[in-house]
């Protein structure tokens, strides 16, 4: 096979900016017939969601560049025309003659807004507005605005301010800001284009601070979405829909589109058809590539409709049509371009803490067939530190790794992997982390409390633990003759055994002597030089799960059970009360020194 030579366009992934695609010559895959669907949609706030890698940052690029208005020659349309010269969106003349170069445009992106912590997440936040005032300096030279206004705009532009603590209440109403003053300038009500609106949610929920950053996010959206009528339209995109209740709480005025609508008109404009997918091939002189391109990086389904992933897509031409290729591209194997494009931590996050059909229904999907899901229409990011498996299968659906197959019951669909790229992923990122074959039930979850046992992680225990006993025990379980905590002892035992087993943990040992007593838990670290040391209580009431595991906390204290560990040279000491109730627990730490 003979790649043409004679294609002057190149192949070009990972630029998501529509200026540089047709300035740069780059090949480009012509959406723009449905910046119309887009822009035109009967709300004036519109949720697109799709999986990652899809083109949404591109798609958003293209409706700026599209929309914005010439601020030096406002009315005066001949660069666009220059720019979309020969693209499908010119031959809607009355769309273009209404919409074309007519509007003020905002456009701001949450992508890089992430950090280890919320100040580090914040300052990311910050510099971001402080980068977006910039593109809006002319104004300061503004006639239509005055004073007071200038001196609004001056804050966004004081990056002194902007990095001081006291930037978070100038972040929060920026976006408002910039409204109002283009409001002033042009008399034209501004449009917003917010890309990637969750990313912090994400972030924030995943390091641990999402409160915090929810309390920035929400009033900086709401602002901005509701009750605003100096604000055209808002138009925004990500991967997962924030519940109401997090975001967008009073706000009914919000059009989603997701990957699962239906009579979406929305359902080929992110993505490459079948026939983009030939014809970008054919270009190339790759047409024969075409059943290759198909089984790695096909097999999406949106409202019935066949779509390809874009990045997969062009990353594989800008590999087989490249000038040094020495070898028949036929021979080129396709490779996953998935696993480096993003992150993949909300994922990970929550493979340890799924139960034993999650596990069949992933060799299910793994070996091509489909499973039926009920999948959340929306999620509140602070609650998937709960790891409820319902919100896992949710994630890979709206992420990409899932895509829907047929309609299901009422209440739930019939979801599959898309292609072979992605089952490959699935095995490679998915699979791995959770294999009952391997290492049973508990293996992944007792790593986790085993680790986080021995480095004194409080709040981390106590939800690891529920989240355990929720999806694991049975409050029938509970209900022996014997006495209670000898079943939670017995429970805790087989818990940890797995990491005994992998050698997480080692000495581990249940009712040995140690100072004057027998603590029901005892162990060491492998690699670290702390231990644990755990005593167990049980009480009937709810409302007494914090005393019983202060009162068994106190014990290991009183009665020395720290001894032992101590006397084999151990310098530190995790002393950990747990109390139990049903399905519930309460856990009460000391950090014990000799």
């Amino acid at each position: 096979m003979i790649v043409n030579s004679a294609a002057t366009l190149k192949p070009r992934a990972g630029n998501e900016d529509f200026t540089d695609f047709i300035n740069g010559h780059y090949y480009y895959v012509d959406k723009t017939q449905y910046l119309k669907e887009i822009f035109s949609d009967s709300s004036d706030r519109l949720l697109i969601l799709r999986p990652r890698r899809f083109g949404k940052t591109l798609m958003m690029s293209t409706l700026r560049h599209f929309l914005e208005i010439n601020r030096k020659r406002p009315g005066d349309t001949s660069e666009h025309e220059k720019l979309f010269k020969g693209l499908s969106v010119l031959d809607d003349r009355e769309f273009t003659a209404e919409c074309m170069g007519q509007f003020p445009v905002v456009f701001f992106s949450f992508n890089g807004v992430d950090g280890k912590n919320f100040d580090s997440a914040m300052s990311n936040l910050s510099s971001s507005i402080f980068s977006l005032a910039e593109e809006f300096e002319w104004l300061m030279d503004s006639e239509r605005l005055n004073s007071r206004q200038k001196e609004s705009l001056g804050n966004l532009l004081n990056e002194k301010l902007m990095r001081s603590k006291e930037a978070q209440s100038y972040v929060i109403s920026s976006l408002t800001t910039l409204c109002s003053l283009l409001l002033t300038h042009y008399g034209r009500k501004p449009v917003f284009l917010i890309d990637e609106y969750d990313v912090p949610l994400q972030k924030a929920s995943l390091r641990g601070y999402y409160q915090d950053m929810l309390d920035v996010i929400r009033p900086m959206l709401t602002k901005l979405l509701k009750n605003n009528s100096n604000v055209y339209k808002v138009i925004m995109t990500g991967c997962l829909r924030a519940s109401k209740e997090s975001i967008f709480t009073g706000m009914n005025n919000i059009e989603v589109n997701t990957v699962l609508s239906s009579r979406n008109r929305l359902a080929k404009a992110f993505g490459f058809t079948p026939d983009e997918v030939m014809k970008m091939l054919r270009y190339y002189g790759l047409e024969n590539l075409y059943e290759n391109a198909r089984l790695w990086y096909d097999g999406y389904s949106i409202d019935g409709n066949d779509m390809f992933c874009p990045w997969d897509v062009t990353c594989y031409c800008m590999d087989v049509a490249t000038p040094c290729m020495d070898s028949d591209p036929a021979l080129f194997e396709p490779p996953s371009y998935w696993n480096g494009s993003s992150s993949n931590d909300i994922i990970r996050e929550f493979l340890p803490y799924l139960r034993s059909d999650d596990s069949d229904m992933m060799e299910a999907l793994i070996r091509g067939e489909s499973v039926q899901l009920r999948v959340s229409d929306s999620l509140s990011y602070g609650e998937l530190n709960k790891h409820r498996p319902e919100h896992f299968w949710s994630i890979l659906v709206y992420t990409g790794y899932l895509t829907k197959d047929r309609n299901g019951t009422k209440n739930s669909n019939v979801f599959r992997i898309p292609n072979a790229e992605i089952r490959s992923c699935f095995r490679d990122q998915i699979a791995q982390y959770y294999d009952p074959q391997e290492k049973g039930v508990f293996a992944n979850i007792s790593e986790i409390i085993a680790n986080e046992l021995l480095e004194g992680r409080e709040t981390n225990l106590r939800d690891s633990m529920n989240d355990t006993l929720a999806a694991f025990v049975s409050v029938r379980d509970s209900a022996v003759r014997a006495p209670r905590e000898n079943y939670y002892h017995g429970f805790i035992n087989g818990l940890l055994a797995p990491a005994a087993d992998s050698k997480t943990i080692r000495d581990y040992s249940s009712n040995r002597e140690s100072g004057d007593g027998y603590p029901d838990v005892s162990f060491r670290g492998s690699e670290s030089g702390t231990g644990t040391v755990i005593e167990l209580k049980h009480v009937s009431d709810m409302n007494d799960l914090k005393k019983a595991s202060e009162d068994a906390l106190s014990q290991i204290i009183s009665k020395n059970y720290a001894e032992r560990l101590f006397r084999d040279g151990l310098t530190e000491v995790m002393a950990w009360g747990i109390a139990f109730c049903g399905r519930h627990c309460n856990v009460s730490l000391r950090k014990l020194r000799p």
